[in-house]
């Protein structure tokens, strides 16, 4: 016992130590990278040096807030996913430490935010802090710059997940600020190297994957060595999944930081380029991880607890790495100069848009492109899982899904999708289908009821599985909200005209990162509408089939109302973008709007069809079933329509007399 007390006591001092010596390495880090910087990082961008001391207060908090984001998001997915749910699905004990941690950090974030605001944009403008405020440029420059709005995005966002995590203790509660929490740790990533430049469409899409790849291990490896050091309940089970979640967003990091090496380090600027000896750091400590998490993997001892830490450690001077390489500039931009078409899409157009171009000429959406090839991969992996078991599914639902996934992945990385970036009738055809078409496919495809008979249930009072997770949200409260027909009709009209009816869309095209927004959108509020019509997967109580053919039908005039406002409108929507953008050949922008216009009036005939006619179906089917429960219950116990009727007539007569 005493020698179990002794080993206890020695982990927990390792422990400390380890984020001690994590935490010294990161700011030492960060301290060497702005010494060997010095005025540099300005020169390139052709502003002033504000100073030593400026430009460390900018990094060390820009690494404060990296860091509180990281634990904030890893706590929240360490109580969502390696803790164990009680029967009133509410979080455990050590669920509880983990949003413990997440409240204490949050803060931290948003104050850490709060002050980037100003201290981002006076550093743009080369500005010393007390010379902004002196001359009272804070305010312009925040409004002039990408840097300071991408930080008030993360305020709100980390206040909000602030606030909920004080509020809730339900394992459905935490789903909402963890979703919130993954968004605000990509604002600062998306206003840096990677969205400038040749190429920024790919490197945005990568930089999206791999800095939600490397958001979530600081925090998760705080609480998993947390629970191991109180040995808390079901630690096994925490450290085999905080192992396959590491591996998993280290194997997400390297193949997206890959892209992001190819686009804007050199070869030649590795060994001789700050920038290239922090991409090395970084490189190492992945590899290190790596190694690490195999051997917890393998090895379940007294070490397990110490090398949770190490490879929580190795992420925060990881971090600090990655924060030291967004305030320098990428060696590939070096004495460039490039074009509006570059600056503005990341590539250059070849020539006018025809058929052909649009069917050959391809540029792969990182984004929704993987997750068209993942969609598919995934969904015919759990159909030859049922198959081997005996189990039979239908081949017209993979057919579906299938062929949702094929017109997401065209619409998208297509020429389609590449004009789409450059002219508003190509861009209303890519929204089109990911608003009216990708999601009918999608929905009839069932792929949540394949997941339910696909992955088995977890053993009772052990942590939760994806099963589980899926049921309960399916059957939480904000997804009855958002299936609900109000909730699903008003969203579908208000962000057709919201979008395109106010600046949002002038200022969401001129990035890449609010060209995948708006995309992710549509698929989403697309999805929701007709799961909420024609869906076959489990949730929140839907309408009658006449309920769901009238909310069909009541979105039909909003839609054809929006195709003829755009067609009829006398100024171009987005037009500063588009004649910014100087292409080659001569584009009338009146012209090509009302093409667009017409795209959406005429475009949603072909998938109300199909959903027409899929609901009939249904509604068929529904009534057979019926049909067929009713004559065998008759079978058994009688005709119940005749009974009830008899019943009716004697209790008529009764009241008569």
């Amino acid at each position: 016992m005493e020698t179990n007390v002794q080993v206890q006591r020695s982990t927990d001092q390792a422990i400390r130590v380890i984020w001690l010596i994590a935490a010294i390495a990161a700011g030492a880090l960060v301290l060497v990278s702005v010494l060997a910087a010095g005025d540099m990082p300005y020169r390139s961008a052709g502003i002033a040096y504000p100073g030593f001391l400026d430009a460390l207060l900018y990094v060390a908090l820009r690494l404060v807030a990296a860091l509180a984001g990281a634990l904030t998001l890893g706590a929240l997915i360490y109580a969502l996913c390696c803790t164990v749910v009680t029967a009133r699905g509410r979080v455990d004990v050590d669920g509880y430490t983990g949003i413990r941690v997440a409240e204490r950090a949050s803060p931290v974030w948003l104050v850490s935010a709060l002050v980037l605001i100003p201290v981002s944009a006076a550093n743009v403008g080369g500005l010393s802090m007390s010379s902004a405020l002196e001359r009272g440029a804070v305010g312009p420059l925040i409004d002039a710059s990408e840097k300071p709005k991408a930080w008030i995005v993360v305020a709100v966002l980390a206040g909000v997940v602030a606030l909920v995590t004080r509020l809730t203790l339900a394992w459905t509660g935490l789903v909402v600020p963890t979703m919130l929490a993954l968004l605000a740790v990509l604002p600062p990533a998306m206003v840096g190297n990677a969205s400038e430049g040749p190429d920024h469409d790919f490197g945005t899409g990568a930089m999206i994957i791999f800095q939600l790849a490397v958001s979530v291990l600081p925090g998760l490896a705080w609480c998993v060595a947390a629970q191991v050091r109180r040995n808390g309940s079901q630690v096994a089970a925490a450290i085999r999944r905080y192992v396959l979640i590491g591996l998993m967003c280290l194997a997400a990091a390297t193949l997206s930081g890959l892209v992001l090496g190819a686009i804007l380090l050199p070869w030649s600027a590795l060994f001789s380029t700050g920038y290239g000896r922090l991409a090395l750091v970084v490189v190492g400590s992945a590899a290190a991880m790596v190694l690490m998490l195999r051997r917890i993997a393998a090895e379940n001892d007294s070490s397990t607890g110490r090398l949770v830490t190490g490879t929580g450690g190795l992420s925060v001077v990881a971090t600090a790495a990655l924060v030291s390489m967004a305030v320098q500039p990428a060696p590939a931009f070096a004495d460039r100069s490039f074009t509006a078409q570059e600056v503005f899409l990341g590539f250059e157009l070849p020539g006018k848009a025809d058929l052909w171009r649009l069917m050959t000429m391809w540029r792969f959406d990182i984004v929704l492109g993987t997750a068209a090839l993942g969609g598919i991969a995934l969904y015919l992996a759990g159909a030859l899982r049922l198959r081997r078991r005996g189990d039979t599914w239908s081949p017209w639902r993979g057919l579906s899904w299938s062929s949702g996934c094929v017109a997401l992945l065209i619409s998208t990385s297509s020429g389609i999708g590449t004009y789409g970036y450059a002219m508003f009738s190509t861009h209303m055809i890519t929204h089109m289908t990911l608003n009216m078409f990708v999601p009918v496919l999608l929905v009839l495809g069932a792929p949540v009821t394949l997941l339910l008979r696909t992955v088995p249930a977890a053993p009772k009072d052990t942590v939760p599985g994806v099963r589980e997770w899926v049921l309960w949200i399916l059957h939480s409260r904000p997804t009855a909200m958002l299936a609900h027909p109000v909730t699903a009709i008003t969203t579908f009209v208000v962000s057709l005209y919201g979008l395109y009816f106010t600046p949002l869309f002038e200022n969401l095209i001129r990035y890449h990162w609010g060209h995948v927004l708006m995309n992710v959108h549509f698929l989403i509020i697309g999805y929701l509408f007709y799961w909420a019509i024609i869906g076959i997967d489990p949730g929140p109580r839907r309408l009658p089939h006449l309920g769901r053919l009238g909310m069909l039908f009541a979105i039909m005039p909003f839609h054809a109302f929006f195709g003829v406002a755009v067609m009829s409108m006398n100024t171009v929507i987005g037009e500063r973008f588009y004649r910014q953008l100087q292409l080659p050949w001569r584009l009338d922008l009146m012209a090509d709007q009302r093409v667009g216009g017409g795209i959406a009036w005429v475009s949603g005939e072909i998938p109300i069809l199909l959903v027409v006619g899929a609901l009939l179906t249904q509604w068929v089917a529904q009534d057979r079933r019926t049909s067929v429960r009713t004559d065998r219950n008759d079978d058994e116990y009688g005709d119940s329509e005749l009974a009830a009727y008899n019943a009716m007539l004697e209790k008529l007569a009764q009241s008569r007399r």
